[in-house]
């Protein structure tokens, strides 16, 4: 644990804004140096006994610059500033589980978000084979993009600490990890005013090196059930998910999608649901469909929804046409 504390402190930043308490990463490195056994011994019982202290967090709320309505809470940004040393151990806790993953494969391969060696550009490249693949096998294939709503505040604790204990973490990490979720306070910050501290007891903090790996664990269940698709692929980059299937298996298989959501208390974002159809120009429709312009659905929150095919999209930072030009 010593050298682990050492490594994370090596990598923060000395400018970093601290949490309530007012102590920085300096004052971290500085009492780590003078006395490596007490962080350790610290964090060793935090760990052994399921417990998480470093639980309060100051929301700074700013202003999204340019927006037409201020009386909208979507043209505010909330920043979370937590404590340092919280975050020195949430990394440490990061670093083991994403060991255990290297290690004993505990997230599908099709989860490319928030684990070792897997990135957006290797999202996009398995997407372009499977176009390419459909494409080849003279089908017409429908890309349907979603993001999951509000995906970090929605997490369940009781949920995320059975998914730990299922894939075999110590009972200690499972009651760590409900402690880290469930008993979080906050104090919200408006320019100079501060509001009364409320407590938080859905979600993973904003800012937590821990929450993007906390959030793939989480999907990991609904991606290996899609394993068992047929002429249909579902990917994700932590809360961007990624449909690609024949044309008349897409709605299907968002339907499976949006009902594991809900069964979870989950739900997409409407506003961010795209599609885009491909095929070649001599495909043959009566083999594997046709391209549409549309798909309508059944959102189990929103109700009937409806979903306008585009020629063009963006994913995951990369602009993406019908002709993969």
């Amino acid at each position: 644990m010593q050298e682990e504390i050492t490594e994370v402190l090596c990598t923060t930043s000395n400018t970093l804004a601290p949490g309530p308490s007012g102590i920085g990463y300096t004052i971290l490195k500085w009492a780590h140096a003078a006395c490596p056994e007490m962080l350790t011994i610290i964090f060793n019982l935090c760990l052994t006994t399921g417990t998480h202290p470093w639980n309060a967090a100051t929301i700074v709320v700013l202003n999204k610059p340019q927006k037409p309505d201020y009386s909208q809470p979507k043209a505010y940004r909330p920043i979370s500033l937590l404590e340092c040393t919280g975050k020195a151990l949430e990394k440490v806790v990061a670093n083991r589980i994403n060991a255990d993953i290297l290690k004993y494969d505990i997230l599908p391969p099709t989860q490319f978000g928030s684990r070792p060696h897997h990135n957006a550009i290797d999202a996009v490249a398995t997407l372009v084979h499977h176009i390419q693949a459909m494409r080849a096998a003279n089908c017409a294939g429908a890309l349907l993009l979603f993001d999951i709503s509000s995906f970090f505040d929605n997490l369940n604790p009781d949920r995320m600490a059975q998914l730990f204990h299922d894939k075999g973490f110590p009972l200690g990490i499972c009651q760590w990890v409900l402690q880290f979720m469930r008993n979080c306070k906050a104090v919200l910050k408006i320019g100079d005013y501060m509001l009364e501290t409320f407590n938080i007891t859905h979600g993973t903090p904003q800012g937590s090196p821990l929450s993007p790996i906390l959030s793939a664990i989480y999907t990991a269940n609904l991606l290996n059930a899609s394993k068992q698709w047929e002429h249909s692929d579902l990917t994700m980059y932590i809360d961007d998910g990624m449909i690609y299937a024949v044309a008349t298996k897409a709605r299907d298989r968002f339907h499976e999608v949006l009902a594991w959501l809900y069964r979870n208390g989950l739900d997409t974002d409407p506003a961010k649901t795209e599609l885009m159809t491909f095929k070649k120009r001599t495909a043959n429709r009566d083999l594997m469909g046709d391209t549409t312009l549309g798909l309508r659905y059944i959102d189990l929150v929103q109700g009937p929804s409806n979903i306008t095919a585009t020629n063009s999209l963006w994913y995951l930072g990369i602009y993406l046409d019908r002709h993969l030009s």
